[in-house]
């Protein structure tokens, strides 16, 4: 694409032109699409399995407004190319997908940087429930946002345009929906598997692996049904000091983008040696289950063989379940690698050691000592950072609804293109432009 052409599709006043890449198991794109083409916007999207097909609008650009369908069923390395000869045929503006680090969405990134488009990134809400995450060039470790207080209180008067938009969606739980949706993107996987027949999901096990894990999950929990019982007690109400450490889904990108870790046991293992050996001795150490989590790794005999190995086994429970907020109020502090959860523990101001990469892990939020000396003095964050943070980030990463409920993704979606259009209309006032990660980086040098 030569200079010229990448400078007219940048200009407000061009036709704007979508690429939509995977989402989640969910209408979600294909309603953002919709109220895109209804601001005059042309829509294309790329499907790689027979999930996003089913997903997506399939009457596939034959009436106008409606969303044209490409299947992409190609080598990974030929993707690059791929992309590059769709932008340059359609005259694509912005790329729109939901997780940055997925393999088809890696060489995207890479693409719409190269060229110099747009690239918006949908993610679950980093504020949880009520909102989605979307920001513009990536999310998580991959986000633009300050990574330091000074940095995120010059950039509050420009996030004042977008406090009106930020409070939470309060609808219904989307839990169920998730599910019907999921289990119908994979039904439609299985279906069309002779048209996608070279896909691969980007989780690293197979469907059918995780629903033995599922199935093991839930004779584990009926088996120690008492005890998890309990424990769910002792914890809501502890009369004794303890730790709360929130597992997180192993095959998460998170563990495996934005950490540097192998695997969550290996964090499991590091965390409970530290705790054996520096913490006081009056302590308790509590792992909580993720409530996704597949059930392929046995947490709860993991984690006893790791307390017996350094004869703590009194001082380390594993639950499944009960009240969050009830734990993170009773704890003294949090351990965790790039978990959500932080932000619960910071509306509750509670100490919190980041063992991985994340962009709320700066002085004034986290603990910034080590593992080793935060067992004995948990430092608790400021108020002052936590509220300029909080506001940053609910002005400028997330806006209201949800993925699976009709409501929700109405909200979200409708939220979603005022947010892009804004942006197109006036890329400084639109949406805060933040440095990137690297560029931070050299300024903090």
């Amino acid at each position: 694409m030569t200079k010229k052409a990448q400078s007219d599709i940048r200009s407000p006043n061009a036709p704007q032109v979508y690429l939509i890449l995977q989402g989640l198991g969910s209408p979600f794109f294909k309603q953002l699409g919709s109220k895109l083409a209804d601001e005059g916007g042309t829509v294309h999207r790329v499907n790689f399995c027979g999930g996003d097909w089913w997903f997506s609008d399939k009457l596939s650009g034959w009436f106008p407004g409606h969303a044209k369908n490409h299947r992409f069923n190609g080598e990974l390395d030929t993707l690059g190319t791929y992309y590059r000869t769709l932008i340059e045929r359609h005259g694509i503006t912005t790329i729109i997908l939901f997780g940055d680090c997925r393999p088809v969405h890696k060489v995207a990134r890479e693409v719409a940087a190269e060229l110099g488009l747009n690239l918006w990134v949908f993610e679950e809400g980093y504020i949880r429930p009520g909102f989605v995450t979307c920001e513009v060039g990536g999310t998580n470790d991959l986000s633009a946002m300050p990574r330091t207080m000074p940095e995120l209180e010059d950039n509050m008067a420009a996030s004042a345009a977008h406090r009106a938009t930020c409070e939470p969606w309060h609808g219904t739980s989307p839990m169920p929906a998730r599910v019907r949706m999921d289990l119908t993107h994979h039904l439609w996987n299985i279906l069309l598997k002779p048209f996608y027949f070279r896909y691969r999901t980007h989780r690293p096990d197979r469907m059918g692996a995780e629903i033995k894990g599922w199935l093991a999950r839930m004779a584990r929990k009926l088996r120690h049904k008492n005890l998890n019982a309990a424990l769910i007690k002792r914890y809501e109400n502890s009369d004794k000091p303890f730790f709360m450490v929130p597992l997180q889904l192993n095959s998460d990108f998170q563990i495996r983008e934005h950490s540097n870790y192998e695997s969550v046991l290996e964090f499991v293992r590091e965390t409970v040696a530290s705790f054996a050996h520096h913490a006081p001795k009056s302590a308790l150490l509590m792992f909580k289950s993720h409530p996704l989590d597949n059930g392929m790794i046995d947490y709860r005999s993991y984690i006893a063989m790791a307390a017996m190995k350094h004869n703590i086994e009194g001082r380390v429970d594993y639950l499944e379940g009960g009240d969050l907020k009830k734990y993170l109020i009773g704890s003294e502090g949090v351990i965790l690698i790039n978990s959500t959860v932080a932000y619960v523990a910071l509306a509750l101001a509670k100490p919190m050691k980041v063992m991985g990469r994340a962009l709320y892990d700066m002085a004034g939020l986290t603990d910034q000592q080590s593992l080793d000396k935060f067992w004995k003095n948990p430092t608790a964050p400021n108020n002052k950072s936590i509220d300029i943070f909080m506001d940053v980030v609910r002005a400028e990463c997330q806006i209201p609804g949800d993925l699976f409920t009709k409501a929700g993704i109405e909200t979200a979606t409708q939220a979603a293109a005022n947010r892009i259009l804004a942006h197109t209309k006036n890329p400084v006032h639109g949406v805060t432009t933040f440095s990137s990660p690297a560029e931070l980086g050299k300024q903090s040098a």
